[in-house]
């Protein structure tokens, strides 16, 4: 546990807010934020004032926590590490994370409690023996994940190009890895984020002339059932399943879920623009997709899978699930059900080729494969809630909602937040770009209850907002948007030059005020229509700022984890 997350835990056992805490340890209020959002750690002396204050506040509330017992927790969640084994904890920490191992998993294989897999993994505790505990971590691992398809996810992290012929292998792999300095890679989570903050839904809908897509009604002669073996003929059915799903007459949803790797039909050139268009005919048909995806496979790879969806979840028809349990690594399935047509598959992992595909449009097996993808469905958590502008109350409500549950939060944005815009300067904007009156009384009606709750929670609610430093070359030739999302503007309202700077100093203002509100300027400017919103540990919001307005409510634990370690790239212009 990091001592931010470990701050956050004793805060709500002893139920105080960050301004209780400031003034109970003689703390400036911006200094809890920084600790909270983990850009600063304490001192030891520090550390001594806080669990003091802590201790004290617990009396208040009945709880009755030990000032000894508090110092030492923070203690070990903030203590230093040797450089040696920190590259240790670093490369087991990357390691555990593509193969999706919990501590408590771990804990329970190793014979270790948990809290102490927890304190290593932080860094604050080292085994007494450190060479019998990786072999033992080494076996283990090796041993589950020998000849699965997280295999190739290890040799590819360890930087080993051949196979391992066997656990003992793929152990001595892992064993000697863990003690070599992890090489840097690309955020895994910034690719996902710059394909998002590229993509343009209106180009993209045009590249496929969707508006000019006319869905065929000619019959489609397939036999009532048909069944397919190999690589080419399963790629075949697939290709069959949309075009029966497309050409019936029912409009019930689809659902779709596979565990299938998908390299070998990836490998044709042609596959995956059939595929793709076989996808948009559907969604042009007017049918709801629900995708459950397989996210018990590495981050990397569930990422680059997400990625080629954006362009569906971008419709508002495609609708992302993901199922809790992890699914079995021998045994591969596939099943997709639309109202008139079903498809399924299986196959044994490392021998897809033997596998077999059934396409069937009997009625009672299709009904068969409905009741089975419902079930499934059912058992399904969602992946991510999609926001377009037809959800704009659900969205408006949702989100007063959850802005009100966490103690910190931070942004990253092209622009400050709106709330500590002045309503003369926003007034002024809103007159320059033409913007109609009762558009304009909507957007100042929103500034004013923007601004009344974001001073009231600031209060007691850490806020950390990261603007790029830009130039005013590169304001020039990206002119930043006014940050309205939230309202699903269907105007591309953008500041000059003199309004933004306005805004910025009023932000600097703003911060001055209210000690809780950090500002960071980071000198790369990342991403041009992306917003993100990051509550650790409960969820990510991710606005697509750029007509069509669109936003992405993210709570996997996965992804929300990998949002809270994510640091903007810097992008090779600004190099």
């Amino acid at each position: 546990m990091t001592f931010s997350q470990c701050l956050s835990a004793y805060m709500d056992k002893v139920s105080c807010n960050a301004a209780e805490l400031s003034s109970a340890a003689d703390i400036a209020p911006s200094t809890i934020s920084r600790y909270l959002n983990s850009s600063v750690t304490p001192s030891e002396k520090t550390l001594l004032k806080l669990a003091k204050a802590l201790s004290s506040l617990s009396r208040q509330n009945g709880s009755e926590l030990s000032e000894a017992e508090i110092f030492s927790v923070f203690s070990e969640a903030a203590s230093g590490i040797e450089i040696d084994y920190e590259h240790c904890v670093g490369n087991l920490k990357q390691l555990l994370s593509v193969l999706n191992v919990t501590n408590h998993e771990l804990a329970r294989s190793l014979s270790y409690d948990p809290s102490y897999i927890s304190r290593i993994l932080s860094g604050s505790r080292k085994p007494a023996n450190l060479p019998q505990f990786l072999s033992s971590l080494s076996l283990y691992l090796a041993g589950k994940y020998f000849d699965t398809p997280y295999q190739a996810s290890i040799m590819k992290l360890t930087g080993n190009h051949e196979k391992a012929l066997n656990a003992n292998e793929l152990a001595a792999v892992i064993r000697s890895w863990l003690g070599k300095t992890a090489k840097d890679e690309p955020p895994q989570i910034a690719r996902f984020l710059e394909k998002l903050d590229a993509f343009d839904l209106n180009e993209f809908m045009a590249s496929l002339h969707f508006e000019d897509l006319k869905v065929p009604t000619v019959p489609f002669q397939l036999p009532t059932t048909r069944f397919y073996r190999g690589i080419p003929e399963m790629m075949q059915a697939e290709l069959d399943f949309l075009k029966s799903a497309v050409l019936s007459k029912s409009k019930e949803d689809v659902i779709l879920y596979s565990d299938m790797p998908m390299e070998e039909m990836s490998k044709d050139p042609d596959f995956p623009k059939k595929w793709m268009f076989g996808m948009a005919m559907l969604i042009r048909k007017g049918l709801q997709l629900q995708n459950i995806h397989d996210v018990h496979r590495p981050i990397s790879e569930m990422l680059l899978g997400l990625e080629g969806w954006i362009p569906m979840y971008m419709t508002g028809q495609v609708s992302p699930f993901y199922l809790k349990e992890p699914t079995n690594h021998t045994f591969l399935h596939f099943i997709r059900s639309a109202g008139a047509v079903a498809i399924a598959g299986e196959a044994i992992f490392g021998q897809q080729g033997n596998g077999r595909y059934i396409v069937t449009r009997n009625r009672e097996d299709v009904a068969y494969y409905r009741t089975r993808a419902e079930d499934l469905l059912h058992r399904a958590l969602p992946l991510m809630q999609i926001y377009r502008k037809e959800q704009k109350e659900a969205f408006q409500s949702k989100i007063t909602v959850l802005l009100e549950q966490g103690k910190s939060y931070r942004r990253i944005s092209n622009a400050p937040p709106l709330f500590t815009m002045s309503s003369e300067l926003l007034a002024a904007i809103l007159k320059r770009n033409a913007v109609p009156e009762e558009r304009g009384k909507a957007i100042l009606s929103y500034h004013r209850q923007e601004t009344e709750r974001a001073r009231e929670k600031l209060q007691d609610t850490a806020y950390l907002l990261e603007l790029p430093e830009m130039t005013p070359e590169e304001r020039e030739k990206n002119p930043v948007r006014l940050p309205i999302s939230e309202l699903f503007p269907d105007m591309d309202i953008r500041y000059t030059e003199d309004e933004y700077l306005q805004h910025l100093e009023e932000t600097e203002g703003f911060s001055r005020d209210y000690p809780l509100f950090s500002l960071s300027r980071d000198p790369h400017a990342a991403f041009r229509n992306i917003d993100i919103t990051i509550c650790p540990g409960k969820f990510v919001l991710v606005s697509k700022s750029n007509p069509p307005t669109i936003h992405f409510l993210i709570y996997h634990p996965k992804m929300v984890e990998a949002f809270e370690q994510f640091v903007p790239p810097i992008i090779e212009e600004r190099q």
